[in-house]
Parts: C-alpha cells; sequence; structure tokens
C-alpha cells in the first residue's frame, strides 16, 4: 500500500553510527568497510533478489571477497548469519551490542584472539587488523589454529614479538604452497625456516654485513637450497668469488646461477668445485687484465678452459700481453696460443725467443717497406716467409739484406726482386755487402728501372757472344789496306 520510488535510495541518507566509524573502520580492510555500507544502505532500502553475487556486481569486487567481509562483520559482532542456503545476514545496532550480552560476537573468535595474545605475553597488543589478518589464515589458507600460534612464535623467536605481520603473511602463504597443514608438518617448515634464516645470517657475515636477514633475502636463500639444491656448505664457498666485486646477496645470487649453468643441478656440485672454479675465475680475471678488454662470462670461461688444455698460465699470459698490443680479444688470444702450439713451442723460452724472432721480423720487413715507399703497416704471410727464408735457409744478415733492399727499389715487385738478387748472391756464394758491391762493380745483377716489368722475357734467355775482338780485326785489317795502297799510288789517294 506504500513504499519509496526505487529511484529514493539514490537522494536519501544512510545513518552510521560514529562508534563504527572511530572503533570498527580503522581496523578494517577497505573492501570489508565498502561491503558493510552497501549492506546497511540496503537495510534501509531493500532490494528483491540480493545476494553476494549482486553485491559483488555493485561493489566490482570478487563473491568471494563479499562473503569474508560478512564472515569479519559477523565476528565483529555487526552481522548476524540468519541463513546458508541462500546466505542471508542480518545487521545488528552497535548500541544494542553494547548492552546485550547474548549479542556478543562468535565466542569462537574470542577464543582464538585470546590465543594469540597469549603468544605475545602482553608485550604486544594487536590491533583489530591484525587480529582480523591472523583469522584469514584460518579461513582463506586453511591453516589451523594450531599452526598459526606456532607461525607466530616462530616470528616471535626469530625476529621478537614486534615483527611485523605482513611478514608473518608471507610465511603463512609459503605454507599454504607447501601445503603446511598439521602440527608435524608445521614443525619440520619451521625448523627449516630456522635453518634458513641462521644460513643466511651466515652469509652475511661472511660477507661483512652486519644486519639481520630480511625476509627477501631468507627467501633468496630457500631458493638456492630448495630449488637450486646448493648445500649450505657450497654457499659458504661460493661468497669468496664475490671478493672482486659487490659483496651482496644479489651478486652471489649471480654467482650460484652462473655456477649452475655451467655445472648443472646444485646437488651435484661441490665446495671443492666451487673454490676450484675461485681459482679458475681468478686466473681468468687476471688474464682479462693483462688482456685489456673482456668480463667473466661462461663463454671467456669456457674459452679459457680451453686455452689451459694447450699451455700453463704463464704462456697463456704472454699471449695477452702479446694480444694487448693490438687490441686483440680472447678468441685471437685462443687463435695466437693454437698456432704457438702448432709450430712446436712448448715452454716460455721457446715462445720468448719466437716472439723476439717474430717482432725482430716485423721490424726489418717495415724498414724494406721503408726503403721502397710503401706502407710499412701491410705485412704479409709471404713477406714473413721470404725473411725466413732468407734469414734461416740462405744465413744472410740483416745488414746483408737491407744493402741488397736499394738495388731492388725501382722494380714492380720489391719483395720479389730482392728474392732473386739474394738468389744470386747465394749461388755465387756472397755473404757480405762488400762482396755484393764488388760484384756489381764487376758487371753483376743490375738494379731495375721503373720502367722495366720486372720480368724475364724467354727470348732474351741465350747466350750472347762478344763481338768487340773481331771489331778490332777488321779496323787493323782495314788500316794495312789502306796503307798498302797509298804505297802503290805514290802516297796519293785516288782522284
Amino acid at each position: 500500500m506504500f513504499g519509496f520510488d526505487e529511484r529514493y535510495a539514490m537522494f536519501d541518507i544512510t545513518p552510521v553510527e560514529n562508534q563504527f566509524i572511530l572503533e570498527y573502520l580503522p581496523s578494517a580492510k577497505g573492501d570489508y568497510v565498502k561491503v558493510y555500507l552497501y549492506g546497511l544502505m540496503r537495510c534501509y532500502h531493500p532490494e528483491e533478489n540480493l545476494s553476494p553475487e549482486s553485491v559483488a556486481r555493485e561493489l566490482n569486487m570478487t563473491v568471494e571477497t563479499v562473503q569474508l567481509a560478512f564472515g569479519y562483520w559477523e565476528r565483529r559482532g555487526l552481522v548476524r548469519r540468519i541463513s546458508d542456503q541462500p546466505p542471508c545476514w542480518q545487521y545488528v545496532n552497535i548500541k544494542q551490542l553494547n548492552t546485550d550480552s547474548s549479542e556478543r560476537p562468535d565466542p569462537a573468535y574470542d577464543d582464538f584472539c585470546k590465543a594469540i595474545y597469549d603468544v605475545f605475553g602482553g608485550v604486544r597488543r594487536l590491533h583489530g587488523s591484525e587480529l582480523s589478518k591472523c583469522y584469514e589464515w584460518q579461513e582463506d589458507l586453511h591453516l589451523p589454529t594450531e599452526v598459526i600460534l606456532m607461525l607466530l612464535n616462530h616470528m616471535t623467536a626469530v625476529k621478537g614479538k614486534n615483527f611485523k605481520m605482513s611478514d608473518a603473511e608471507k610465511l603463512a602463504m609459503q605454507m599454504d604452497t607447501e601445503n603446511i597443514r598439521t602440527v608435524e608438518t608445521a614443525e619440520e617448515f619451521f625448523l627449516r625456516d630456522e635453518i634458513f634464516y641462521s644460513g643466511v645470517k651466515k652469509i652475511l657475515k661472511l660477507l661483512g654485513k652486519r644486519y639481520l636477514p630480511s625476509d627477501a633475502q631468507v627467501s633468496l636463500y630457500r631458493k638456492w637450497i630448495m630449488d637450486w639444491h646448493f648445500s649450505p656448505d657450497t654457499i659458504e664457498a661460493a661468497t669468496e668469488l664475490t671478493a672482486k666485486g659487490d659483496p651482496s646477496l644479489g651478486y652471489l645470487d649471480g654467482i650460484l646461477a652462473s655456477i649452475r649453468t655451467e655445472y648443472g643441478d646444485g646437488a651435484k656440485i661441490t665446495p671443492a668445485q666451487i673454490r676450484d672454479s675461485t681459482q679458475r675465475t681468478d686466473e681468468l680475471r687476471t688474464v682479462l687484465k693483462k688482456l685489456g678488454k673482456g668480463e667473466i662470462t661462461p663463454g671467456n670461461l669456457e674459452l679459457y678452459d680451453r686455452m689451459k688444455a694447450l699451455y700453463p698460465q704463464d704462456v697463456i699470459l704472454i699471449a695477452a700481453e702479446e694480444c694487448s698490443h693490438s687490441s686483440k680479444g680472447p678468441e685471437e688470444m685462443m687463435n695466437l696460443l693454437q698456432s704457438w702450439k702448432d709450430k712446436g713451442l712448448e715452454n716460455t723460452l721457446q715462445i720468448r725467443d719466437y716472439i723476439d724472432a717474430f717482432h725482430e721480423q716485423t721490424a726489418l720487413i717495415r724498414e724494406l717497406r721503408g726503403i721502397w715507399g710503401s706502407d710499412p703497416s701491410r705485412i704479409g704471410k709471404t713477406d714473413r716467409s721470404l725473411v725466413r727464408k732468407w734469414e734461416q735457409e740462405m744465413g744472410f744478415s740483416k745488414d746483408m739484406i737491407l744493402s741488397a733492399a736499394a738495388y731492388a727499389a725501382e722494380a714492380k715487385n720489391p719483395m720479389a726482386y730482392l728474392d732473386k738478387i739474394l738468389s744470386s748472391y747465394e749461388a755465387k756464394g756472397i755473404k757480405t755487402p762488400e762482396a755484393a758491391a764488388e760484384e756489381r762493380k764487376n758487371g753483376g745483377l743490375k738494379d731495375r728501372k721503373s720502367t722495366q716489368s720486372g720480368k724475364t722475357v724467354i727470348a732474351q734467355q741465350y747466350s750472347q757472344r762478344d763481338y768487340r775482338d773481331v771489331q778490332e780485326q777488321m779496323m787493323n785489317r782495314q788500316q794495312k789496306e789502306i796503307l798498302e795502297f797509298l804505297n802503290r799510288n805514290g802516297g796519293k789517294p785516288d782522284a
């Protein structure tokens, strides 16, 4: 017979007790407060077919959140469940709650809160939101009350009575992930967590840190133990690798990840292997410092192992020094070491002698190119092969080679023409610059001019006769015939 317009609720007001605002609102979740106020408004302006689903749609939240919110206010005594199918609640007036003992909150919740207070022994009084958080572990995560109390006792033992409830919640969620539901499994879990906590404390001490571990650091240590299967001794051995870098757990995490990539599962890795890896890394770091480039990477470590298979550290350092002069990297170093091995060089003495000879050879070729006016930096294998031939096979000295180089200056290919000159000297047994000069003075091999190609024409390769004696005989004969003619004619020539 009577009723409000359906839009009346939009323009009406909903009375909210100040006591709710002052005592209940501060400790409640925001979503729980939204659900309470929306339900209170609907008490004054009912809607047909109102359900947790319709409330969830109106408030843009999940049905589960709506149900948890009403469960929370039920524990606080502000609503009373009157039906499960369908779920239905009645709001309780706050003044009535304070005057009627029959309307006190859920006794089971009161017992739960009292048990939690006993954990702190009166030293710490939890706020309403903190108590609600603990109770949510029971409702949402399905942790038994005994397990929740064990969790709080564990946090108190590890971090003191003033620990952050957010830290305890992370641990509760970890327990839910590992399906910890009984006292026995909880005891094992907390014992392991204490091991993690004490383990990371020890690692921090080894790294020179003097503060207590954070939850993130404990989680990192837990990952190393549980997921990567490293032993505590192996982790402690790996801290030695941080000596040359950033001594932090983050840096150590990167080291362990690299070791795991290299060796595989952490369960197969021993502290001795880690220490060997430490020595190996330090040796590579020394090599890269000598080289002047490169970083400690799995790729460079693998390359270093190949180097070690060829030569010991002292020879590798010599190669690094040689490559540093031309800004070459680890790959070029490996190629240089392999070339030494292919040449049969076995020790530092042989390698030093070879390097000295190599540099002397380079200096000689550059000096030759300087004489000829060509680029001194363009030194090829053919150049080195010829110099090695002249010095080692023919036995010519540097001075001998340089003295002969001037005679090849105008040739199109000075290096090849110089080889021809020196081959001629070797055939004639000429070994000194003085002997070579005498040979040229007596008509030996002539200088090449720029107009000539430097090639020998086949048609010119024959023995030529010397006609100087024939010409002289002909002239003498002609002079004798002239004198005889003059005598026959009274000393007068023909008219």
